[in-house]
């Protein structure tokens, strides 16, 4: 009995161990590590919550740059709204200036909402009942009818805008408004840094039973390994918060919504010199 008491206690000592650190996790702290130590088995459960605590610890760390990056693109628009405002409201501004000062409150307003929307959309993606219309879509002409809007956008911000549409049709099994929506969402990514003169191309293609959209474009780029983290909330923003002046709220969500269509994102470089980003979605 007595040596059964001590091996009992020995067992025991690091199982309070890990009940002692997952109370603490609990309660907030991130910081607990617990000795590995006793029989394999269990040390392997110290190991899991020391795991568990340093997964919490990156997650929250994560969620708390995203956090900061789009309160700063929430900030920015926000200011120069306000800023305007308080010119009408003191009356600094007046009489051929109003409109102008309109159309520019008008504009960051807009920025305001779609950066909400996305914030919305970005939300729903984790909900069980995002609800998807999977059916046959025809690529092709999604993206030449998403193009004649993008040739316009880009012709207005003095960009060159190229279409490479496929051969033949690109059938591919998704959500028309939804693959509208990723579309829009790359594309959109891709002008907000174009250089006057740099091109936006739009390209569909069927690559090994697998319909292809790419965007790609002549802009700055990214880094080797910035492409493979293009995806994460708010990664790129904290890099090139001065460069792309971008959230990082629009790539996240166009990650999402392919992947609930079963497809795949890729980022990478681009002939063109900038940012290419590859769409692969099943075939219908």
């Amino acid at each position: 009995l007595a040596v059964g008491f001590a091996v009992a206690a020995l067992l025991a000592r690091p199982l309070r161990g890990a009940v002692a650190g997952a109370v603490a996790l609990r309660s907030g702290r991130r910081d607990v590590r617990i000795p590995e130590r006793g029989p394999a088995e269990i040390a392997a459960v110290t190991g899991a919550v020391n795991e568990l605590a340093d997964a919490l610890a990156y997650s929250e760390g994560r969620q708390r740059t995203f956090l900061l990056s789009v309160s700063h693109e929430l900030r920015t628009p926000l200011t120069a709204v306000r800023g305007f405002a308080e010119s009408l409201a003191d009356g600094v501004v007046t009489g051929d200036e109003v409109p102008e000062v309109g159309r520019v409150v008008l504009r960051e307003a807009e920025r305001l909402g779609r950066l909400v929307e996305d914030l919305m959309e970005l939300a729903r993606l984790q909900a069980d009942d995002f609800r998807l219309d999977l059916t046959r879509v025809e690529l092709g002409a999604l993206v030449a009818e998403a193009g004649e809007v993008w040739s316009a956008r880009c012709a207005a911000a003095g960009v060159e805008f190229r279409a490479e549409p496929a051969d033949g049709p690109v059938p591919a099994l998704a959500d028309p408004r939804r693959l509208r929506q990723v579309v829009d969402g790359l594309a959109d990514n891709a002008l907000r840094v174009l250089p006057a003169g740099a091109p936006l191309v739009l390209a569909v293609r069927r690559e090994h039973g697998a319909a292809v959209l790419e965007v790609r474009d002549g802009g700055p780029g990214l880094s080797a390994e910035d492409y493979r983290v293009a995806f994460a909330p708010g990664v790129l923003h904290s890099r090139y918060r001065e460069r792309r002046g971008a959230g990082g709220v629009g790539l996240a969500l166009v990650h999402g919504l392919v992947d609930r269509m079963g497809g795949r994102i890729e980022a990478g470089p681009a002939a063109e010199g900038g940012a290419r980003f590859t769409v692969r979605l099943r075939c219908s």
